[in-house]
């Protein structure tokens, strides 16, 4: 049984269809990929009675696992919004700096003891 081809201008179309699709897929992974990666968390070490401040961009908000070794609070400079946190008493908790289902920073607090 002698298979029929299809014209070569209709198989073109259909190859360049599927590399079209196959490269918005593989996009679409990486930045998914890109997404968890930037989930990572930064270390942030602050002593107690010191304060430290980071730069968050446009996110708001923030929320800690144990808010009792910190003080934490939220300022705006310009267009920029700043975590801010003063240590209260040694030990490490995280902190989401952000809205859950939005860009978000994810901090692992090291608040260390006076000198």
């Amino acid at each position: 049984v002698r298979r029929r081809s299809l014209p070569r201008t209709l198989a073109t179309r259909r190859a360049s269809r599927y590399d079209r699709v196959m490269r918005i897929a593989a996009l679409s992974l990486l930045l998914v990929a890109g997404t968890a990666l930037a989930d990572g968390e930064i270390r942030l070490d602050v002593r107690v009675g010191e304060t430290v401040e980071r730069e968050v961009g446009y996110a708001r908000g923030w929320f800690c696992d144990d808010a009792s070794l910190l003080h934490g609070d939220m300022v705006t400079r310009g267009d920029r919004n700043y975590f801010v946190v003063t240590g209260v008493k040694p030990g490490v908790t995280n902190c989401r700096v952000g809205e859950a289902y939005s860009f978000h920073y994810v901090f692992e607090v090291h608040v260390l003891a006076k000198r």
